[in-house]
């Protein structure tokens, strides 16, 4: 079922937009499927770990204090940035980056099968020991999957055309909301179950996070990559010379410069997102159980929006659903202020609303990126946006420190405030000139 509309629609839009390469047309439905597949088993392993619930709880079991646990935030998002330059200077001129990619995934998943072991062994007799292993096990993983990101990325835009780009988002988002729902549903009911009391109800979802790892490991391995562009240099520029081109990248497509500073201000929010959970739990009187609930509530929204991210991406333009993924990132923060202990409800649609953004401001961006550069640009161009995106990094140890001196409403004030900026930015957005992109 879920496969039925990129072999009939999406199909249709490859002989539509006439592929480069024969290897796309030929292998497109066996690696759309695969892309789609391995994402669900990916994001579904992630919401056994979730960092807005899951993982701060543990922390926070763990002894972590709340700047820690704002740090986490940090991590992930350095993770994420920082070696995404590096990844692409590594790519460069290369006309296949399955290899690659295979290899940083690979090393960034491995480490997770030590997680059930350290908190089973470690949590009660030896918690800092524990907690700096889980932290560190973690942060590989946010840093080797940044790594990986870039060629994914371009894997994708060889073998999914611009046409069907948001579609085949819009269609990714839903399956892994959907089985992202069913870990929820586990993660409530393995943290309530009397049979499996802490640490043993962790280290499973430890587990379960690497066993979805492995599975979405497996999908990469089976995807044929088409193609790409060779660079016909002999040598590739060394690292200085490579950073050297962002400038005249920047300059050369306005667009991109406001789909990054927009991006900048959204991630804003994130300055919150470690904290709702605890603040539900803390000030609402919610149960640690309450981690499932809000997971669910996550994914739901993601199902739900989807195929609206994708019909809006591919229909309406990419544009309209920045607009539209900004205004939903600012309601976030605002429901959660409005939120009291007669009002705990409103909780569950902050956690909906975070799930409808969280996957769709990466694929509705992504979207935009892709089509607002060229081929050959590509890689720079998703490495420069992820660098760029470093400043954002700062809003976790910001958060952790105003809801350590402050209250966490204070942090979502703030991170209101933030967002709002980028909901402004958004509505600056140059227009998408379609002979920049593919």
């Amino acid at each position: 079922m879920t496969h039925a509309q990129p072999d009939s629609d999406v199909g249709n839009g490859v002989s539509q937009e006439g592929a480069q390469h024969d290897v796309a047309v030929r292998h497109f439905r066996r690696n759309a499927a695969l892309l789609i597949s391995e994402a669900g088993a990916f994001m579904a392993g992630l919401a056994f770990f979730d960092s807005g619930t899951v993982y701060p709880l543990l922390l926070a079991k763990l002894g972590a204090s709340d700047v820690l646990i704002g740090a986490s935030r940090l991590v992930q998002v350095l993770g994420y940035t920082l070696p995404a330059l590096v990844a692409a200077h590594r790519i460069h001129g290369r006309a296949n980056h399955k290899s690659f990619m295979l290899a940083t995934c690979a090393m960034a998943r491995v480490g997770l099968c030590t997680l059930p072991v350290a908190l089973l062994y470690l949590s009660v007799q030896r918690p800092g020991f524990a907690l700096a292993w889980v932290f560190s096990i973690v942060a590989l993983f946010w840093l080797m999957d940044g790594a990986c990101a870039v060629s994914w990325f371009d894997i994708v835009a060889k073998a999914v055309p611009a046409r069907v780009r948001g579609r085949f988002f819009g269609i990714m988002q839903t399956v892994a909301g959907l089985l992202a729902i069913g870990a929820g549903l586990l993660v409530q009911r393995i943290l309530r179950s009397p049979a499996l009391p802490y640490p043993q109800n962790f280290a499973l979802l430890g587990g379960l996070w690497f066993a979805g790892a492995m599975l979405s490991q497996l999908g990469l391995t089976l995807i044929v990559e088409p193609p790409g562009v060779q660079d016909k240099e002999e040598t590739r520029p060394s690292f200085v010379e490579y950073l050297r081109r962002t400038p005249v990248l920047l300059h050369r497509y306005p667009r991109l410069r406001g789909l990054i500073i927009t991006r900048v201000f959204l991630d804003g929010a994130m300055l919150a997102a470690p904290f709702y959970v605890l603040f539900a739990q803390r000030d609402l009187g919610a149960s640690l159980s309450v981690a499932g609930v809000y997971t669910v509530a996550q994914n739901i929204g993601r199902v739900a929006t989807g195929p609206l991210w994708g019909w809006l991406s591919d229909r309406v333009g990419t544009t309209a659903s920045v607009r539209t993924i900004a205004v939903c990132i600012l309601l976030a923060p605002v429901l959660a202020l409005s939120s009291t202990e007669e009002r705990a409800w409103l909780m569950v649609l902050v956690f909906g609303l975070m799930g409808a953004v969280m996957d769709g401001a990466w694929m509705v961006m992504s979207t935009a990126l892709l089509e607002s550069v060229r081929e050959e640009d590509r890689p720079l161009a998703v490495g420069v946006a992820s660098v760029c995106q470093t400043p954002s990094a700062l809003y976790g140890p910001a958060g952790g420190f105003l809801a350590g001196v402050t209250s966490y409403r204070t942090v979502f004030t703030v991170a209101a405030g933030i967002s709002l900026l980028g909901v402004v930015s958004s509505f600056r957005l140059p227009r998408w000139d379609p002979t920049q992109g593919r």
